[in-house]
């Protein structure tokens, strides 16, 4: 449906938006597949790398990707989940992934993996590509953080005027972060469980996010981005949707993302951290899914840039709570066959 469309503004958005949440509506309630049993089955083994608050599992109860592993794995996939640092550089969490991937690997005895990356896993997951192309099947990215976000940015220059609140900010999060951490470190989604990370400073994980952060990534990183930068789009106030190269280096890249804000009242993200993202966000408009652009999502082909959803429902969270009709883990599934049935 991307071809559909493949430009928007902010004044024509909420009906391209509505088409596709109808259109996904209609088809939530029927069975991806009568025998599902290896739909999602792919020739490599799926390795998914979470974005900020990077845990797998925390104490055995809440999953990162909130009944999507769960789903693939029912549907044939072979799925690793790895913990990568919350609040670090993109390079060290690319270092992170590449050992993981070393790891699964020499465990799974598979040549390849392919890649299913949230947010700021998508800049570690194009780190590893780019280093190591032969051990990558397919970089899949789910509204990646491909240009930073101005949230980043701004908060950031908020925080360097108010030291003192921001030495509480730092303390406070960096505390989450690390217990995080901590309390994801024994349990784990799956058969593979990522090594401890360490103290986490949450100031890294700001700095890491900003748009000048990852321009000068890009600038050493640039495989399979889109041409059409945020820049080239009004910085984001337009989104045309457009792919970058779909192969690079043998190996795939796929993305796929949302354009929407608030989707779900009652979802505690949705009713507490979108206001507060926003409010360090900029106030002319801007195309984007509560935490980044949208114009930041495509990274090679491009499946679907204009889902109504956010950037947290894009890993099913808060619990479950996203829009109404959507079934999120069913996006996976079909990313998943799009995988069995180019070869990887």
């Amino acid at each position: 449906m991307s071809g559909l469309f493949s430009s928007a503004c902010p004044t024509t958005l909420w009906l391209k938006s509505l088409l596709i949440s109808l259109f996904m509506a209609t088809v939530a309630s029927t069975p991806v597949r009568a025998d599902s049993a290896d739909y999602a089955k792919t020739r490599y083994p799926i390795v998914m790398v979470p974005g900020a608050f990077a845990f797998d599992n925390v104490l055995g109860v809440v999953d990162y990707w909130y009944g999507i592993t769960d789903e693939l794995r029912r549907q044939g996939a072979e799925v690793y989940v790895t913990k990568l640092s919350s609040s670090a550089s993109n390079i060290r969490r690319g270092e992170e992934l590449l050992e993981d991937i070393r790891q699964i690997l020499a465990l799974t005895g598979a040549s390849r993996v392919n890649l299913i990356a949230h947010s700021q896993g998508g800049p570690a997951s194009r780190y590893v590509a780019s280093l190591k192309p032969e051990w990558i099947a397919s970089v899949n990215c789910v509204t990646c953080m491909n240009e930073g976000t101005e949230f980043a940015d701004n908060l950031y220059d908020f925080l360097n005027r108010h030291k003192f609140l921001k030495w509480i900010v730092n303390l406070s999060l960096s505390t989450v972060f690390s217990a995080l951490d901590i309390f994801s470190t024994g349990p784990s989604d799956g058969a593979y469980n990522s090594e401890y990370r360490g103290l986490q400073i949450a100031e890294h994980l700001v700095q890491a996010a900003g748009t000048k952060t990852i321009a000068d990534f890009n600038r050493r990183f640039p495989e399979a981005l889109s041409e059409m930068s945020c820049e080239r789009q009004e910085k984001g106030k337009i989104y045309k949707g457009i792919s970058g190269p779909a192969t690079v280096n043998g190996v795939a890249y796929f993305s796929w993302g949302g354009v929407d804000v608030v989707t779900n009242r009652v979802d505690p993200l949705d009713a507490v951290l979108v206001p507060v993202v926003k409010a360090f966000f900029p106030s002319n408009e801007r195309i984007w899914d509560g935490l980044v652009r949208s114009c930041g999502h495509p990274l090679g082909k491009l499946t679907e840039g204009f889902y109504p959803l956010n950037h947290f429902d894009a890993v099913n969270h808060a619990f479950g709570l996203v829009r109404s009709g959507i079934d999120i883990p069913s996006l996976y599934v079909q990313n998943a066959n799009r995988l069995q049935k180019a070869g990887h």
